[in-house]
């Protein structure tokens, strides 16, 4: 069978070398027997053939486990909401592990073979202790820990546990669900042993149907008698024979000692949390059309709210009344008849007058209090009858806007900034972002400074660099000459390169390099460029500079006539002026004149072999000489560029700032302040979700009327990303003004919040994920709404999100939720519309979450209404129309689990349909193999088939399940496995379900 590609195969048991002989049978200590033959032959003697029943060591030779044999459990220890429709089991790592020490044969009509384990699973008592169904054995000294079974009806039919026991190999060990050729199918099998030991295990069952909200112990005890004395320090030769089972035994001559005890080897709780598996969860979930009151209440504005304000005047019925949005919006109301109400008729008189309270504020400053009074009329009563100044509503935004009035007549009356203040259904949105601010104030600040760091050290560094810049600057203007430059006839002097030659190792400066015919250069320090030039280091150094100051010894020079002593060094760079003279060849023999004449020499000589050889070796000498005394031409240093290199490289404009970004730390978005040598005007920045800050004050203010989505429904709704943009502004100038109260570094133009949906489990560079970009780039003129961050480079568009109620999620918070793109079946190239559209390959993941206690949960998809609807085939286009989009939501694979659905839905179609209904028709807790339970698999399209839309999803299914028709006694314990397997559960519901 496969499961997304993967392959799992199972094998009714397994056993190997001396034990696949056994039949059955008892030796006299209860182990098996079997007998082996030998055939002796003496020398030139008849052969003799001798036969031996031999015992082999059984479960009564057994108190004890290792640990490490035990590879995995399911439920696993203290797991507290198990599904109670599954089966409890534990896996062995040896394949054989199970049958190793049983004494049983194989059962000729079922294909079984009795493990020498089982596995038993007892209700605990009250805190999940003891006194349930067992009580935990006082006697010590025993080889094996052993429980007293209170309630022998919660053990499950010792006869029947072969069919609990199996092999389990990921890997295919047949082409089809049955293997027809078991030796091929068992190379298979060694061949996967062989690759890799650990794709096969061997598994043992429960098969108890377990209680909701119910505690278990679950114990792994010996199944044959034998081993059940022997685990309670008893002589297990005392059994009546090998095979005896541990309990529920038929032999009435028996009479067993401590009949309800059982020992065990390994022990584990967990505990049964409410009814329901993910398959029964899931399909309680209906798509709907969402209810049109869902995000959306009722505003009565008709009435003054002030005695500044006039009533509003709508359209709409009752007029007067808005319609207050939230974070989300009932698909197709957006610009109806409530949404756009001051379309037709802006400004209002409320908006008009609105705009010039606000403004008042600014005609305070500007004009005073008496003059910005008289902007009002008569209407304003005594309120502004005298100079004392009111308290005007803020402007949302002004900072980041950098605007301080509202021009409800001119060219941006439209724009975002007139919309969010005007519209009282976005300044109440904004003012619940203040509110945010306000409730979680200490906070929010405490975090702020905490996450600003350095940045107060660092502008003290700052404000100290700048006067260090001054100073510095001061210096080298008063000391040194400036640079040359295009427009200034550079210096002769070299007093600059005399007062910086200690500083020369840590200023570079670029020389030329190679023979001329390129341009290349090198950067090298400068003392060195000077050491090695005509110049050299001797007439910068200390000594020099000692000398040539302009003391006693200077004066008494005359430089009246000659060049100034600051020249010195362009003087020797020139070649001027030399540290000594050129020496000259003194007369008579030289060393190339002696070179030369040895050579004629030594040619015209040729009669005198020796003499010939020695004076050839003067002459080599003395060219050798000759050349080693040669002196290399020393480069110019070109003291102007030098000069300027070394001025610049010690320049306090750049010296200074690079010293300064070495010593501070600033996070990333503060270091262009720095790097402009001016101080940090800082901001935090919060990257939660801030809808949950919204969501604490109300539910109500988030999505109001959001309590009226149905339970166990799934629906689409769209963003009202005005509302949330107007929330994120009201929240960042509200916190802006807190940082300005709290003489926070900042110029209150920064956006600590940008981030409204939750975005934490989502993939990607935060950046991206940002619901809104900064406010101060938003343009002037851009509209409210239209700022999604996620839409930078495209057109804006509302973004469905996935509403799903219920209590899926909560007990399946992993499950799998995404959108696939949908495709028709085609019949004769044109969609078939009598079947069900499938799934393409294209997915879509949530780009953010949100989830309202205790069971609404929220996923936004990058996907609009139209897309996720699709359409029809357009009159003329070859192509297929539009299939539109599924909604998947997915268990998420995972270990193997096995079990039985809690209620029948319908028909056995599929043997992912059994219920427990159907193999326990009697309620006994276990399920029953018994020769009267029979259930076959039921044909599609059956009208008495209570749930028969779900045929067309299962036909694949279908072609693997005909291999196993029928569910009866003689099941082997790999077709039980087969049918117990629980799939995971896949639901697709078309967009087309939720949308009108």
């Amino acid at each position: 069978m496969s499961e997304d590609g993967s392959y799992y195969s199972f094998l009714p048991f397994l056993r190997t070398g001396i034990a696949t002989k056994i039949t059955g049978g008892t030796g006299a200590s209860g182990r098996a027997t079997v007998p082996v033959g030998l055939r002796l032959q003496a020398d030139g003697g008849a052969p003799q053939d001798i036969t031996k029943d031999v015992e082999l060591y059984g479960p009564g030779d057994v108190i004890g486990i290792d640990p490490r044999a035990i590879v995995r459990t399911e439920p696993r220890s203290w797991v507290t909401n198990v599904e109670p429709n599954y089966l409890a089991h534990i896996e062995f790592y040896d394949e054989d592990f199970l049958w190793r020490y049983s004494p049983a044969g194989i059962d000729p009509e079922t294909g079984r073979i009795r493990p020498w384990l089982a596995l038993v699973v007892l209700a605990a008592g009250p805190d999940g202790a003891d006194g349930g169904e067992f009580t935990d054995g006082a006697v010590t000294g025993r080889p094996l820990p052993f429980i007293t079974v209170n309630n022998p009806n919660a053990l499950p039919n010792p006869y029947k546990l072969g069919a609990w026991a199996h092999v389990h190999v990921n890997g295919p060990l047949a082409d089809g669900v049955l293997a027809d050729n078991k030796e091929a199918a068992m190379a298979r099998f060694q061949q996967v042993l062989r690759t890799n030991a650990d794709l096969a295990c061997s598994r043992l069952l429960s098969p108890r149907h377990l209680l909701p909200s119910t505690g278990y112990h679950a114990f792994l005890v010996p199944s044959f008698e034998a081993g059940r004395l022997a685990g309670l320090g008893l002589d297990p030769r005392k059994t009546p024979s090998a095979e005896y089972p541990s309990w529920g035994g038929e032999d009435g001559n028996y009479d067993p000692e401590e009949a309800a005890s059982l020992p065990y080897y390994h022990r584990w709780y967990f505990s049964t949390g409410t009814k329901g598996d993910f398959e029964d969860l899931v399909r309680l979930l209906q798509p709907r059309e969402q209810n049109p009151l869902v995000a959306r209440r009722d505003v009565d504005a008709h009435n003054p709210p002030h005695p500044l304000l006039p009533g509003i005047t709508t359209t709409t019925e009752p007029p007067g009344v808005l319609r207050l949005g939230g974070a989300l919006r009932v698909i197709g109301t957006k610009h109806d008849a409530y949404d756009d109400w001051d379309k037709a008729s802006f400004p209002q008189p409320f908006q008009r007058k609105l705009a010039e309270w606000i403004n008042l504020a600014g005609d305070y400053q500007a004009t005073g209090v008496t003059k910005a009074h008289t902007r009002y009329d008569a209407g304003a009563g005594a309120l502004l009858a005298d100079d004392d100044p009111i308290i005007t509503p803020p402007l949302y935004g002004r900072w980041h806007a950098m605007t301080a009035r509202l021009d409800v007549d001119g060219p941006l009356k439209r724009a975002w900034l007139h919309k969010l203040n005007l519209d009282p259904r976005f300044r109440m949105a904004a003012n619940f972002g203040t509110q945010v601010v306000k409730e979680r104030q200490e906070e929010l600040m405490a975090a702020a400074w905490a996450q600003v760091g350095d940045v107060i050290a660092a502008n003290a560094k700052i404000r100290a660099a700048q006067l260090a810049r001054q100073v510095a600057g001061r210096i080298q203007t008063k000391h040194l000459e400036e640079p040359a430059t295009t427009t200034r006839v550079p210096s002769r002097s070299g007093r600059a390169l005399t007062l910086t030659a200690p500083a020369h190792p840590r200023v570079t400066t670029e020389v030329p390099v190679g023979n001329g015919l390129t341009e290349a250069v090198e950067t090298v320090a400068v003392g060195y460029h000077l050491a090695g030039s005509r110049v050299a280091a001797a007439p910068v150094s200390a000594p020099m500079r000692r000398m040539m100051r302009p003391g006693r010894l200077m004066r008494a020079l005359d430089f009246e006539h000659a060049p100034p002593p600051a020249e010195l060094i362009t003087l020797i760079d020139e070649g001027t002026v030399v540290a000594a003279p050129p020496k000259t060849p003194p007369g008579g023999l030289t060393a190339d004149r002696l070179a030369t004449h040895a050579a004629q020499f030594a040619v015209e000589a040729v009669a005198d072999d020796r003499l010939e050889q020695a004076l050839a070796d003067v002459a080599r000498s003395f060219v050798d000489a000759a050349a080693g005394a040669e002196v290399p031409v020393r480069p110019e240093l070109g003291v102007v560029a030098t000069t300027g290199a070394v001025q610049t490289g010690l320049s306090a404009e750049t010296t200074v700032p690079r010293s300064l970004l070495d010593s501070v730390r600033l996070p990333p978005r503060l270091r262009p302040f720095a790097d402009k040598f001016i101080e940090a005007m800082a901001y935090p920045v919060f990257d939660e979700p801030m809808y949950e800050s919204l969501l604490k004050l109300s539910p109500d203010l988030f999505v109001p009327n959001i309590g009226l989505v149905e339970q166990n429904s799934i629906t689409l709704l769209e963003t009202d990303q005005e509302f949330i943009e107007s929330y994120l502004v009201g929240l960042n100038h509200e916190f802006a003004r807190e940082l300005l109260w709290r003489e926070f570094p900042t110029d209150l133009r920064g956006t600590p919040f940008r981030q409204f949906w939750d975005v934490n489990t989502i993939p990607g560079p935060r950046e991206q994920l940002y619901d809104i970009p900064p406010v101060h780039e938003w343009t002037p003129e851009s509209v409210l709404g239209g700022h999604d961050h996620r839409e930078a480079t495209k057109e804006n568009e509302d973004e469905l999100v996935l509403v799903i109620r219920g209590d899926l999620l909560k007990k399946y918070p992993t499950a799998a939720i995404y959108a696939q793109k949908a495709k028709w079946e085609l019949k004769n190239g044109q969609p078939d519309l009598s079947r069900e559209r499938d799934l393409d390959t294209e997915i879509r993941t949530p780009i953010y979450a949100a989830k309202v206690e205790p069971d609404i949960y929220l996923l936004g998809f990058d996907l609009t209404a139209k897309q996720a609807k699709g359409g029809p085939q357009q009159p003329g286009d070859p192509e297929p129309g539009d299939a539109g989009w599924f909604f998947v939501i997915k268990e998420r694979p995972g270990e193997l689990r096995f079990g039985l659905d809690e209620s029948a839905t319908g028909n056995v179609e599929v043997w992912n349909d059994l219920a427990w209904g159907n193999v326990d028709p009697n309620r006994t807790g276990f399920i029953d193999l018994s020769e009267e339970v029979l259930v076959k698999l039921a044909d599609f399209n059956d009208p008495d088939d209570p749930d028969p839309n779900d045929d067309e999803e299962k036909e694949v299914q279908k072609l693997d399940d005909q291999a196993l028709p029928d569910w009866h006694w003689r099941l082997s314990s790999a077709d039980l496995a087969y049918m117990l397997f629980q799939v995971p559960i896949l639901m697709a519901v078309h967009a087309q379900e939720m949308l009108p």
